[in-house]
């Protein structure tokens, strides 16, 4: 783990990005035909935190935290695995995908502040520059089927965009934990916490829930978002922070609608159009950007 470099660090968010972005997809097929959004929650945390002990007992063996990081973990949970999805996924259900992939996009800049006031990070000119191309190239990506507020959708609308905030506050408060502990013993605690909530929320849905209805690939496909988007990318964004600061790892989240673009043209067989061309060297500029050292 010493030997991570900041190429390391930004291979893993790529990889981050990349399951994130064709999550989008393969959720599609299990929510909301056979399952709901609450239900596979439940099923994203617990399965998460079993993963996580698991993985953690392989690697780590000592769970030992200090008690004054309680709390710190604790809010963690609550913003970063619970509280921000169901916030999510109930705001989803009331607004439109294309306005919730906008506000989403709205994590780096949010991060960036609290950053900024929390964390007392330095704003860069190349740092804002970089946030910026890369907000822009977003929107001209998630742009393509048109944006449209209005009243209709403003109450899911707002917690989309609280659940963004959560996030960003999640990446904020687990950098100096990433920084102190072993990024398995993090993402264990962080999980383990979040299911008593998690379960509160979800069961009724888990009880309504017809399992033996749902064919054996939908299982396949609720297994991808498990297995890969909460383990694995989850664990690759907290061996990441704990070489880059949490503005950089939210910059990534830029990469999601294009991966998401890259693999409907490939599994759809949508066109690829030139303004996805251009959002997408206007993201990497926006990584070059973030990346690039002062002099």
């Amino acid at each position: 783990m010493n030997k991570l470099t900041k190429l390391h660090a930004h291979l893993f968010l790529m990889g981050a990005s990349i399951i994130y972005g064709c999550n989008f997809v393969i959720s599609k097929l299990a929510m909301p035909a056979y399952i709901t959004p609450y239900a596979f929650i439940f099923l994203r945390i617990t399965g998460g935190a079993i993963l996580f002990n698991i993985l953690h007992q392989l690697t780590v063996k000592d769970r030992r935290i200090d008690k004054k990081d309680i709390p710190r973990f604790l809010l963690a949970a609550l913003c970063g695995a619970c509280i921000n999805q169901l916030l999510f996924f109930d705001g989803l259900s009331q607004t439109s995908p294309i306005n919730a992939s906008v506000i989403v996009v709205s994590v780096p800049i949010v991060v960036l502040t609290l950053s900024f006031t929390i964390l007392k990070e330095s704003i860069t000119p190349l740092k804002i520059i970089g946030i910026t191309l890369g907000f822009m190239g977003s929107l001209m990506m998630i742009g393509l089927n048109g944006i449209a507020f209005h009243s209709g959708s403003m109450v899911g609308d707002l917690k989309v965009f609280l659940n963004a905030v959560l996030y960003s506050f999640y990446l904020i408060i687990t950098k100096p934990l990433l920084v102190k502990y072993h990024p398995n013993t993090v993402m264990m605690w962080v999980f383990t916490m979040a299911v008593p909530f998690v379960i509160i929320a979800s069961w009724s849905d888990v009880q309504s829930t017809n399992w033996e209805a749902i064919p054996l690939p939908i299982y396949a496909a609720i297994a991808y978002p498990v297995l890969f988007t909460t383990l694995i990318a989850n664990l690759f964004y907290a061996i990441a922070m704990r070489v880059v600061n949490a503005s950089t790892a939210s910059f990534y989240i830029y990469f999601q609608p294009m991966v998401a673009t890259v693999v409907a043209i490939i599994v759809l067989g949508e066109s690829l159009k030139g303004v996805q061309v251009i959002a997408a060297v206007l993201i990497f500029a926006g990584v070059y950007l973030i990346g690039k050292k002062k002099k």
